[in-house]
């Protein structure tokens, strides 16, 4: 009598279904992982932007005169200000937003600023999660008066 070695059908399933479970469960936790990650990044951009500005200020006894737009750390009127000034060498933008566009306090996260007069400014940046300590996930806005 020759005996059938091997795993039937049914095991092999359940071995998939176990499989299946366990990388959801890891993909979960590693996605919650990269938001902490990016939200402490944009904490530390706005910490450089902020610093760029200050060292702006500084000089020009004003703030650089932006509409509110999305820096894209390029052609937007807040990097090209600080950039040709010199007072940065680059300006950061969000790390999922990209500065590819959406609107400032849309759904897309940006990294946004606006000077309408020169003697205060507002920045705006968008956390993913209520990681960072006092401040909850949603749109955030960083206020400054001159």
């Amino acid at each position: 009598m020759i005996k059938n070695r091997g795993f039937t059908i049914i095991e092999m399933l359940i071995v998939l279904a176990i499989i299946a479970m366990l990388s959801s469960i890891a993909m979960s936790l590693f996605s919650s992982s990269k938001a902490k990650a990016r939200d402490s990044r944009r904490e530390e951009d706005m910490k450089d932007i902020q610093n760029g500005l200050n060292l702006y200020v500084s000089n020009s006894q004003i703030y650089p005169i932006c509409d509110e737009e999305v820096i894209n750390g390029a052609s937007d009127c807040l990097s090209q200000v600080m950039i040709s000034t010199g007072f940065m060498k680059g300006v950061p933008y969000d790390p999922l937003g990209r500065g590819t566009g959406g609107s400032c306090g849309g759904s897309n996260p940006e990294y946004c600023y606006v000077s309408p007069d020169g003697f205060s400014y507002m920045l705006r940046y968008f956390l993913e999660t209520d990681n960072i300590s006092g401040k909850d996930s949603g749109w955030q806005e960083v206020i400054v008066n001159y």
